[in-house]
């Protein structure tokens, strides 16, 4: 089957790539969290201060967006389908993907405004 990507394999990989580097942003706000209590907002701002922390964050995003782009595509190509939704299953695919694209789209572009601005 055709992946969103190009082939199925490039799907399979993007979203186990992308989960390592999801992993890996979660285990260092953890490893943060715990050598910084109590936790203040000056240290906070200053961890957000950083260019490598806002850097990181901005791949953590990028990244964040391919995972669930992967990820919505692979729900709707598996449950909305003619012979679950029926003659509309065309209408309702296009429409929930645009619906998906504009929710990642805009949440990604707000969150990269907050980080960098």
């Amino acid at each position: 089957m055709k992946g969103l990507f190009g082939s199925g394999t490039k799907d399979f990989l993007l979203s186990r790539i992308s989960s390592l580097v999801l992993l890996s942003y979660f285990l260092l706000l953890c490893s943060f969290f715990y050598l910084n209590n109590p936790l203040t907002f000056s240290i906070w701002s200053a961890l957000f201060d950083n260019i490598g922390m806002k850097l990181f964050t901005t791949i953590f995003l990028l990244t964040f967006a391919v995972h669930t782009w992967i990820g919505t595509w692979a729900i709707g190509s598996d449950y909305i389908t003619q012979k679950v939704v029926g003659q509309f299953s065309s209408f309702l695919y296009k429409s929930y993907r645009l619906f998906c694209l504009v929710i990642i789209v805009t949440v990604t572009i707000w969150s990269l405004l907050i980080v960098w601005l």
